[in-house]
Formats: C-alpha cells, structure tokens, sequence
C-alpha cells in the first residue's frame, strides 16, 4: 500500500467506552503506508461537510515500535447519519492529513478513503491548526450555513490573514456583511469581531447601516465613520458594517461618496437568504424539552401575547408564578431606583436555580423568562439557549471550556438554560471534565452587568450536593424557583387541553376514565414519575394509538370526520396496562416465621 489510508464504520450496538452522553459511535482505523516509529501520538478529528465538529478521538504509542493500523473510537452525541464527513489526522499534535468519507447508512458497511497531505497554505491546513480551536467557531453551527458559505469563509480569512502578516495592506479593509438585518448583526458581532481580535489581534468597530434618508443623524455618522476609514486615521482598527442586503447595495451604489471603499468582493459576506426565510427564528441544534406538552399551539395570537400572561395560562405551577412575580417586580424596583440616581450598586445579575422534578415545566418557563426579562427591558434579545451536559462536555482537554464559551457567547442578551446541571460534576471522577463547565460559568456568574441570565435546572436534593462541591457556585445565583409535582387534577386539564388543540373530544366515559386512570398514577407515582412528559406520552403514545387501531379496524364505508375525532373509553382503557400499572409500586410479601409443612 503506497498511500496512507483510513476506514470507518458504525458501532454495531452501543459502545461500552464511550461517555455516558455519546451514544453513537464510528470505528475509525488509520492504516500508515509504512509503520512510522516517530509517530507517539495520533488524533483524528471528524466534521460534517460543513465543518461542524462531530467527534474527536485520540491515541498514544504504547511502545517504541512502528505502528500500522490504529484503531479509534470516535463518541457523538448526535447520530452518524449517512453522507460526507470530512476527516483530519494530528500527528503528534500537528495536522498533517485530512480525507473525505462518505458514510454509508446502514451498520456493518465499511467507509474508505485515502489520506492527503495538508498543505502548509491551504485553507484546510488554517482550520484544522487554527480556527478548529477558536472559541467563536463553534458558533456558526447556529446559523445553519451551508457548505459553500462555509467554505468561501475560510478562503477570505486564509486571504485576509496572507496579507496582513505580509504586509499586502497599509490598513485591513472594512468588511461587509449584508443579508438579513438581525442575522447579519448578529454575524458581525458573535463571529467577525472575536475572529478579527483572536486572528489579527486588532480592535473591531461596528456599524450598522440602516438606509433611512430621513435620517439624518444616522447618515452623518455613516458618513464620518466612512471618512475615518478612507483616510487611514486608525489602521489598527477593523470597521465591519453590517445591514440588509438592500441597505448594504445602497452603499455600494456608485452615486455614495464612499463607494470605492467597498470594491473589494473578497471582503464581503453575504448571509444566505435562507436565513431570512427559513431561518427566521432562533438558532436550533438543541433537543426539545419534555415540557412541550404544557404550552399552547404556536400561533400568531398566543405569540402576539405578552410572556406574563402566557405563564399565567399556563396550567398550575402556582408557587413559581408567586415567586416570579416578586423576582420581577425586584427587577424593576432596582431599575427605577438606578434611573432616579438612588442606587449605588452598577449590578444586574438575575440568575435562576429551577428546583424540581422532570416534565414540572422548567425549560417553558425558561424561554418565557428570556421574553419577560426582554420585555422589562432587562434583557437585549430575550431568546433561550438550551443545553446540557451532552452538548458542553468535550473528549479531551480544552474542548469543554470552548463548548460553553461559545454557549455562553450565543446566549448572551437572553437566557443560558442548563438541564440537569447536577451532571456537570462527578463527585468520584477528579478527570471528569465537567469541572470545565462551571469555571468557564464563574467567569460569566460573576460580570456585574452581563446582559445574560444563566438558569441551572434540576432536583433539588442533587443540586444541594452540585453546591457542595463548588461552594462559590451557590451564591451566584440569588433567584430560586420551585417547581411542584402537578396534581392529579392538573395532569387532567393537560390532557384534555391537548386533546383539544389536535380537535379530539372526549366522550363523557372517557373523560371519567382518563381522570381515574390519571389519579391512580399520581397516587402510585415514584421519584422518576414525569409529570407532563407522561401525561403527553399517555396522550400521543397510549390513547391516540390505541384510538388510531381502532378505527382503522373497522370497515369505512364513509370517512365521517367525528369517527376520527371522538376518543371512546376503550381507547382511554387500551392506555392502561402501559401507563398506568408499570407505575404502580412492587408489593413485597411478607416473609413467613417457621415452617412450612
């Protein structure tokens, strides 16, 4: 074999080694043309097409003997599902390979591809040794940029880079960054400014371009900001505008006095307009919360209301919404007494401890404080960044610090929602990387004014000991939330409150026997009962489904639509042997004294 080669496959089953949050694993082997004995170390790191990073493994040499093939197994939390990846190898720390491997669907099928060196200027050689570890990358995943966007990026850094550390430029250009306003702001902000300090080592200044000829202050800032830029009076410093695309084509129209400035495409960057059809909303790429089932269908009038008064519909959770209400109302206080010169202290820190059971309501709780917050004006977006120790733990040193610094940055303005923090830390694991976590959280919990809420979610018994075993944590969060166990009565309302927005009626039986079924499983319910998580379970996966058998099995000689919308009792009883006796608790008998004849 004259070429290096290397060769994947899925994991047939679950992989014993792999973390507890990585459930998908891929064999990979690196087969060397030759065994090579000064390699002591080899990593392999693999991305989606796009550049996303999906898994991260890494081997020593056990003896000074010439290695051939060495096998790895790279853990993801998200599923190696089949397409193109693209595949770098480190040789002792250093890039020196890359490939690309297209994956089969299907288990047991074998991936193959030779490897190519990296060459010293090549946009793959400055990713895999440099922008693979900025902490700003990983941010990109949340604007769901296609693979050309991705791509000609690293191009215009690679050639941006060239020409200020050969001195092509006097002073960087101004750089452009045009698409959707809210997108392109948002680009210019979380993405170009830490890449220009951490690539360049210069200062960033950014300007919005909003079009508006009526505004005439606007536009002389505009323009005087062009000026400074045509004239070279700050050469250290980088200027970005950003805008909508229309706003952005104005000020490169020929007939702005400033228009030469902009000629150069190389540093433009333009959003795709996916974003601003598709992509519309906050990022995605975090895993829907079992409390879904709690709030209303997501239409144009329940979003046109105030956040306040959806938590107020929402169905119990009556000692949060007391507790939230005076949390807010102390917000307010302090920034009145701020506005009237009364208050001293410059802080504005309202962060959240969620106490309490799964499927009790945290993570809709969570998106509505992000609005509420916004709304009182405490808050500069108000959007909810969702996650978990799956996604902020890392496989090797420094990948976990950069995972929640690129949380943490695309949070910032809203609200950091973490579930089941208590998993963070091992107490019997001192390599665990979790403790990465929270010293990257301390830097944020302890900013005085960080335009950032941070809500660490679960049982209250497990956070107690998260608190033991970081004593500074406890007193960064101020804000506490308890969540009760809903009642029997509550879990009623919630069915039938789904039920009704997928058009289901119930008929007078069922009804009777959906709440009997409801209390009996509140009466036997343990500590790992869910709460609204089962009570959507029962609805979408017991009820629905045995409704859904039933009809079907009967000759339709007309499809009659109250056929398919009227839920009769035997659908509510074909639930029961699934959702109600599993939670029914295991009775010991007593053991007899004596003898038995």
């Amino acid at each position: 074999m004259k070429n290096h080669q290397i060769r994947a496959r899925r994991a047939e089953g679950s992989a014993v080694s792999a973390p507890e949050y990585a459930v998908n694993c891929l064999n990979v082997d690196i087969i060397l043309a030759k065994g090579r004995s000064d390699v002591r170390e080899l990593s392999v790191r693999l991305y989606t097409s796009a550049y996303r990073l999906m898994g991260v493994a890494a081997r020593q040499a056990s003896s000074s003997k010439a290695i051939r093939t060495w096998h790895f197994e790279v853990s993801s939390s998200d599923a190696w599902t089949g397409g193109t990846y693209r595949a770098f190898v480190y040789v002792n720390g250093v890039p020196s390979w890359k490939a690309e491997l297209f994956l089969y669907t299907g288990e047991g099928i074998d991936s193959s591809a030779r490897l190519e060196s990296l060459e010293p200027s090549s946009p793959e050689m400055l990713f895999a040794g440099r922008l693979a570890f900025r902490s700003w990358w990983p941010v990109l995943e949340g604007f769901h940029l296609d693979e050309d966007f991705i791509v000609r990026f690293m191009e215009q850094i690679r050639l941006f880079t060239q020409n200020i550390e050969t001195k092509t430029w006097a002073s960087v250009p101004p750089l452009q960054v045009t698409g959707d306003a809210d997108w392109a702001e948002r680009f210019a902000s979380l993405v170009l400014v830490p890449c220009v300090k951490e690539e360049w080592g210069k200062e960033c200044v950014l300007t919005e371009v909003s079009g508006a000829d009526d505004d005439m202050l606007s536009l002389h800032l505009l323009e005087r900001v062009c000026y400074l830029v045509g004239a070279h009076i700050a050469p250290d410093t980088v200027f970005v505008f950003h805008g909508a695309t229309l706003t952005m084509e104005w000020l490169n129209a020929d007939y702005y006095p400033y228009f030469s400035l902009f000629e150069n495409e190389d540093t433009r960057f333009r959003l795709p307009e996916t974003l601003l059809t598709e992509r519309k909303t906050e990022p995605e790429g975090f895993s829907p919360d079992e409390t879904e089932m709690l709030e209303a269908a997501e239409v144009q009038d329940e979003e046109r209301k105030p956040a306040l008064q959806r938590l107020e519909e929402m169905v119990g959770l009556s000692r949060v919404k007391d507790e939230l209400l005076e949390a807010c109302a102390m917000a307010l206080f302090t920034r009145r007494r701020k506005e009237l010169g009364l208050e001293v202290s410059a802080e504005n820190r309202n962060h959240f401890l969620f106490l309490g059971s799964p499927g009790t309501g945290k993570t809709t709780v969570a998106r509505l404080i992000g609005e509420i917050y916004h709304e009182m004006g405490l808050l500069s977006r108000g959007h909810t960044v969702e996650t978990n120790r799956a996604k902020l733990i890392g496989e090797f040193i420094g990948q976990t610090e950069q995972k929640t610094c690129a949380a943490i940055a695309e949070a910032r303005g809203g609200v950091l929602f973490i579930d089941e923090a208590y998993t963070l830390v091992h107490e019997d694991d001192s390599r665990d990387f979790g403790k990465e976590v929270i010293h990257a959280l301390m830097t944020v919990l302890s900013e005085p004014n960080p335009d950032l809420i941070v809500i660490l979610a679960g049982y209250e018994m497990q956070m107690q000991a998260l608190f033991r075993l970081n004593p500074g944590l406890d007193s960064r969060f101020p804000l506490r939330l308890h969540f009760d166990d809903f009642t029997s009565d509550e879990l009623t309302e919630m069915a039938r409150h789904l039920l009704a927005e997928r058009n289901f009626e119930l008929s007078e039986a069922a009804d009777v026997r959906l709440a009997k079924l409801i209390e009996k499983a509140v009466l036997h319910k343990d500590e790992h009962f869910g709460n609204g998580r089962w009570v959507h379970n029962l609805v979408e996966h017991g009820i629905l489904k045995c409704m859904a058998k039933r009809v079907m099995a009967l000759p339709l000689s007309t499809e009659s639509s109250e056929l398919f919308r009227w839920i009769e009792e035997t659908d509510v009883a074909g639930a029961e042997p699934a959702f109600l006796y599993e939670n029914a608790p295991k009775v010991a008998l007593a053991r007899r004294i004596g003898f038995t004849a």
